[in-house]
């Protein structure tokens, strides 16, 4: 018997026989996949995953399938979570189904979606692949792709992207990123939409007829040092060798024919275990440490937090805005020129951008969330607002970014409401390297931030981090720039008052010594023009 409420599922052992994960159905969708425990008390329970849970509100036909068999354990049973009548839909803003992914988030997942989608990405994956073969790459299959379609004969249910790589000849970290530079400028160059994860791993984003994000294919690096195959973020190992990987061979699904590994066992074994041709939606990569640490260090890592705001905004369509932004606005236009360049850092859904704009002012709104994006251009057309794509993680995009702001040959105003403190200390440096570069004439930078952390705080949410002003001074230390505060305020966070300051950035001409600061610079000039 199936025993539903809002904390877990609760099912009779006797009724599981030999099924080791079971797929949870919410009306014929599904929502989730669990390993199935050992039994307490002669009952078996599953916790609601956090995401999911927070999602339970309405009445649902519940069904319990067995993963490998698809046989149905015991009846499906109508539930009512909470205290809503409405039948749950398990949606995200654009009506499409979610499932609980490989990431433990919920989302678009290819089963329930437009079969369209899967037609598509196998269309684009073999554009993407003549493309670069073209280039003279040798291209391959891993990943959820291989292994979909090597044991299904075709593309997962629950994956949401495809999987490409290309075997690398360099071994030295510096050469290995050149390479992947060297494409992506190939690709770009193609017209092919790029967010780039690190130095060895890009993504290429699709959208659909009405400019939304609709799907995306990864090429990831494979290469061999020391005798270890590598492919960044997650393998290192000797159990892949180069013949293992080439030359490719042609596997056909649905009519599109793509290249896989000469072995592709080989590299499936070595990813997913020896059980790997068992279904199991609940594996997870486990990457060592030691490998992890490797690859950030030699590649970094330029997709910190994106996911978490890609996710955040999948449940929007119209712009919210961050409401303490107002006061924020108001302190910041008080000193900007009529007709100002204006660049809203981290614009978010663009609500801000807009209302700048609407100041009398032509303003650029940049993020990294194409979700974001999304929901900032679902606006009015404005011939004075601007919005495009720029990865803060990323020094080389954040530099080729700056060039075109000093290439307009004009004093641009920065306005960064809580989006410097959403990225880590290293990647606050890109932040502060903009500005050096930027900021001309009467150019300043307002940061807004949080000074303590939220009281939800979670690691994987930036929305939950915060920055002090002291940390900000401390940062500035060799860079040109003078911090002034602006202000002190507080906001309300959930049932929490979270104190918010503002800081301005202004760039001070002359050297810098080591151990100085912008800040410190003028403390000093002030000094001596007082004596």
């Amino acid at each position: 018997m199936i025993d539903v409420d809002l904390q877990r599922i609760v099912l009779d052992p006797f009724t599981l026989e030999d099924a080791k994960v079971v797929d949870v159905r919410f009306d014929g969708h599904r929502v989730w996949s669990a390993s199935v425990p050992y039994a307490v008390d002669g009952v078996i329970s599953l916790p609601w995953p956090k995401a999911l849970a927070v999602r339970l509100s309405g009445v649902t036909t519940v069904t319990i399938l067995d993963t490998v068999t698809g046989r149905r354990i015991d009846e499906a049973v109508d539930v009512r979570f909470g205290r809503s009548s409405e039948r749950l839909s398990l949606t995200d803003a654009r009506g499409r189904w979610l499932a609980m992914t490989k990431w433990d988030r919920l989302g678009p997942v290819l089963e329930g979606r437009d079969g369209m989608v899967g037609r598509d990405l196998l269309a684009n994956g073999r554009r993407i692949v003549d493309d670069l073969e073209a280039d003279g790459h040798e291209v391959y299959i891993v990943g959820g792709t291989l292994l979909g379609i090597v044991r299904d004969g075709g593309l997962l249910p629950h994956d949401d992207d495809l999987d490409l790589a290309f075997y690398c000849h360099a071994d030295n970290p510096a050469d290995i990123g050149l390479e992947s530079y060297r494409m992506e400028r190939a690709l770009q160059a193609r017209g092919y939409t790029i967010v780039r994860h690190s130095l060895t791993h890009l993504e290429l984003q699709f959208f659909d007829s009405e400019g939304q994000p609709d799907h995306y294919i990864d090429i990831f690096t494979g290469f061999f040092r020391d005798g270890l195959y590598c492919q960044p973020f997650a393998l290192r190992g000797p159990e892949v060798t180069p013949e293992d990987l080439v030359p490719t061979r042609p596997r056909e699904v649905e009519g599109v024919e793509l290249p896989e590994p000469a072995q592709p066992t080989a590299w499936l074994s070595y990813a997913y275990g020896p059980g790997w041709r068992i279904p199991d939606p609940t594996f997870k990569f486990v990457t060592p440490t030691s490998t992890r640490w490797r690859f950030e260090t030699w590649f970094g890592v330029y997709n910190r937090g994106r996911v978490y705001w890609d996710k955040h905004y999948l449940e929007y369509t119209d712009p919210v805005g961050f409401t303490p932004a107002r006061r924020s606005i108001r302190r910041f236009l008080r000193d900007v020129p009529p007709d100002a360049r204006i660049l809203d850092l981290g614009c978010g859904d663009g609500r801000w951008t807009r209302e700048l704009a609407a100041q009398g002012h032509r303003v650029v709104g940049v993020d990294y969330s194409h979700e974001a994006l999304r929901v900032a251009r679902s606006g009015p057309q404005d011939p004075a607002v601007d919005f495009r794509y720029l990865n803060l993680n990323d020094r080389a995009a954040v530099f080729e970014f700056a060039a075109w702001m000093l290439g307009t040959g004009e004093e641009w105003f920065v306005f960064a409401h809580h989006s410097v403190q959403a990225l880590t200390k290293t990647n606050r440096q890109n932040v502060l390297l903009f500005l050096d570069l930027v900021l001309r004439g009467r150019g300043f930078a307002d940061v807004i931030s949080d000074e303590t952390l939220s009281r939800r705080y979670e690691h994987g949410k930036p929305s939950t981090w915060h920055l002090p002003q002291e940390w900000l001074e401390r940062e500035l230390v060799g860079h040109p720039l003078a911090l002034t505060p602006k202000g002190r305020w507080w906001r309300r966070d959930g049932r929490q008052l979270r104190p918010v300051r503002a800081a301005r950035l202004t760039r001070v001409p002359g050297p810098v010594l080591a151990g100085d600061n912008g800040s410190s610079r003028a403390a000093r000039r002030e000094t001596t023009i007082k004596e």
